[in-house]
């Protein structure tokens, strides 16, 4: 009976972490940091799970008219190569959140 009660919790436990990301994505990730602006960047581009596991470097380049570049490595399902290793810019606005503009690079 011990045997199963331990079973199901770490079921329920397994249950909880996997759907957590998607509901807690827009709670966590706000625009107040560049990591955070840009893990929201991948969570409003429909992917949630992605946005916690996404891989951020920043590359201390800092451009005037685009900000800080930072290296994203995360899992693309919806891409045909499937990992994808993306270059973010985060400027600060004038409401002091960061705008994100993201592409593969060269």
């Amino acid at each position: 009976m011990r045997k199963r009660k331990v079973t199901i919790i770490i079921c329920i436990v397994l249950f909880v972490l996997m759907i957590a990301p998607p509901i807690l994505a827009p709670i966590t990730h706000n625009d107040h940091s560049p990591r955070s602006a840009i893990r929201n960047y991948l969570q409003s581009n429909g992917h949630p799970y992605q946005s916690f596991l996404a891989v951020i470097t920043n590359k201390n380049i800092k451009d005037t008219q685009y900000g800080a570049l930072y290296s994203v490595l995360w899992k693309d399902w919806d891409s045909e190569t499937g990992d994808t290793g993306t270059l973010c810019y985060a400027k600060k606005s004038i409401e002091s959140t960061d705008k994100i503009s993201c592409g593969t690079g060269p």
